[in-house]
């Protein structure tokens, strides 16, 4: 299999194997390097050795192994069905499209190919991150496609999440309006506020309940749909994910938890679920409302932590 990149102005000056363990974060660094010295990575079409620096615009190509297809979370629910639309309450731990090694081993990949029966037409129209779980809409005709993908990025679609953060936020209820955009310089891609050629980014939030001194459950309704936005905002106001490491970590510390995860975590990802989606149906010329419950790892680690703050 072969995977190529571009090189972001961010990563200039890195060694190939740095890039590539920052870029194509499955794999660390020092097997990006055994793969190096196999010969199977070049740079704008010349073999690399472990010294090769990248620059700006550079393309970097890797020949891969075969591997086997990762272990990934297929436990998803399809929570709605007509002939235009399909809607997915998605476990975490699954990729919503192919990427790297999950070329197989992604929702999308699953529901053309493997799920009995099969959509092959299928094509999604929101995305959600791996370790996000909740509510995916996929679209069966084009058309439909077309104009629920407007739908989405002109923000009427109404998009709510429950989320427990650290903290308590004050005031209670509010709204989030800071511009998002790439972090540069960093080694492991992420978002950040950006006030000056960040875009328009807008979360709401509504406190559900306290559930410790520490920690509080909230529902979120994202005006915009910006990547990794619910997950910025949070961060910058104070209030991280439960369980979100990419936000709470630098860069070298994040890739060594990513490479050697602890045996034991209370959560093993971001307390983040999509939980409701509201758009108009094209065709039915209707409302549709599609609710998705809480995941049963964010709803087990509630019940843990509260049942432990009793306690004490």
């Amino acid at each position: 299999m072969n995977v190529s990149s571009k090189v972001p102005a961010s990563c200039s000056g890195m060694s190939v194997p740095a890039y590539l363990a920052a870029r194509f974060t499955y794999l660390p660094e020092t097997t990006w390097c055994q793969l190096v010295l196999e010969g199977r990575i070049s740079c704008n079409g010349v073999r690399c050795d472990v010294a090769t620096i990248v620059t700006k615009g550079d393309s970097v190509r890797c020949d891969m192994p075969d591997f086997e297809a990762p272990a990934v979370n297929l436990d998803y629910t399809i929570v709605y069905q007509d002939e235009w639309l399909i809607g997915v309450n998605k476990p975490a731990g699954l990729r919503v499209h192919s990427s790297g090694k999950f070329v197989n081993a992604n929702l999308i990949y699953h529901l053309r190919h493997i799920h009995q029966p099969a959509y092959p037409e299928v094509n999604l129209i929101n995305r959600l991150d791996a370790d996000t779980s909740g509510l995916v809409l996929l679209a069966r005709d084009k058309g439909v496609l077309s104009h629920l993908m407007q739908q989405f990025a002109k923000g009427r679609v109404v998009k709510k999440y429950l989320a427990v953060v650290a903290g308590r936020p004050c005031p209670a209820n509010g709204t989030i309006n800071l511009p998002i955009g790439p972090v540069k310089d960093a080694r492991v891609p992420r978002f950040g506020i950006d006030r000056a050629q960040g875009k328009a980014a807008v979360t709401h939030y509504e406190t559900v309940r306290k559930l410790t001194d520490h920690l509080t459950l909230l529902e979120l309704t994202a005006e915009t749909g910006r990547t990794h936005q619910l997950r910025v905002h949070l961060a910058a106001v104070g209030h991280p994910l439960a369980g979100d490491a990419l936000y709470t970590m630098n860069d070298d510390d994040y890739l060594d938890w990513l490479h050697n995860p602890p045996a034991q975590a209370p959560l093993r990802r971001q307390a983040l679920h999509s939980h409701r989606l509201q758009f108009f149906h094209p065709i039915q010329k209707t409302v549709c409302t599609l609710t998705a419950p809480l995941a049963p790892d964010i709803a087990q680690f509630i019940k843990d932590v509260t049942t432990a703050a009793e306690s004490t």
